[in-house]
């Protein structure tokens, strides 16, 4: 979910090695080999294999931080594979890990808050409302950017001060980021299991976002795009970003400025999306609740 902790610097590593991801676990038998390689099948959508190195890593964990590591890369594998049990397991023993390390938590904050959306979704999944209820409110209480902008309401709901709503699912996309502190405009991020990612912005966020893009990225350029994507907004630009890792798909973003600038849509995702779901992406995030 374009979410793996340290994802494109482990690749990196990968490729300088010059072996493969299983390899580099049965000829170096430590923590850093075994969580690489998990990594790496990861990457060429190899879950099941990738789950036996992710494992093999949380074996081999000495410290908090890679006992951490572990456990998130766990959640993300046993989501990709609908192993809800799992994924609840994992979030909430990587979120607890992060929560009892000071210097963790000086760190990695923003990963708790991550890992109790995870958790939250796979309460959700396994139709435990008081646990969704619980890990939700976490998530919001501890992201970074939630400030004293946002509060939870139960069971699923997140909702600024300005009025922006934010719930936790949105037919198989998870709230993981809440946006508008430090004076930013007030919004929410959201993932699937696709690497499809929507960004809502409560406002004329349209020149900032392109910005933003821009700037993490080494060279973007624009696209033609089908007047079926546009048709709900006042100014709309279509971006070719690059691939985030070397074995990674090439990725674009859309840009809206939705009904007259009081709503902004970002939505990045694989090339190879289809046009028919960028459409309705586009409608179901512009709307508002």
């Amino acid at each position: 979910m374009m979410r793996v902790f340290l994802i494109a610097a482990s690749v990196l590593a990968l490729g300088a090695s010059g072996l493969s991801p299983l390899a580099q676990a049965q000829t170096a038998p430590d923590f850093t080999q075994a969580f690489r390689g998990a990594i790496g099948q990861m990457l060429t959508h190899d879950y099941e294999q990738a789950r036996l190195l992710a494992e093999e890593a949380q074996a081999l964990a000495t410290t908090p931080s890679e006992r951490y590591r572990a456990r998130h890369i766990l959640t993300d594998i046993s989501a990709r594979l609908g192993d809800w049990q799992a994924t609840a397991t994992y979030s909430a023993e990587a979120y607890a890990i992060i929560m009892d390390d000071p210097a963790l938590q000086d760190a990695l904050m923003l990963n708790a808050a991550h890992m109790a959306a995870e958790e939250a979704r796979a309460a959700y999944q396994l139709d435990d409302a008081e646990r969704v209820a619980d890990a939700n409110a976490r998530m919001i209480r501890h992201h970074p950017q939630a400030g004293d902008g946002w509060r939870a309401v139960a069971p699923m709901g997140a909702i600024h001060v300005d009025g922006l709503s934010c719930p936790l699912m949105s037919q198989g996309f998870l709230r993981f980021d809440l946006l508008g502190a430090e004076n930013a405009l007030p919004g929410c991020v959201y993932w699937n299991l696709d690497d499809v990612g929507v960004r809502v912005l409560d406002g004329d966020g349209f020149d900032a976002e392109l910005s933003r893009l821009e700037a993490a990225n080494e060279t973007v350029s624009e696209l033609e795009m089908a007047q079926a994507l546009t048709r709900v907004a006042d100014r709309a630009r279509l971006l070719d970003l690059r691939a985030p890792t070397p074995v990674s798909e090439p990725r674009r973003a859309l840009v809206l400025s939705v009904n007259d600038q009081s709503r902004t849509l970002t939505l990045e995702y694989p090339a190879s999306t289809p046009e028919g779901d960028l459409e309705l992406l586009t409608e179901r995030f512009a709307a508002r609740p």
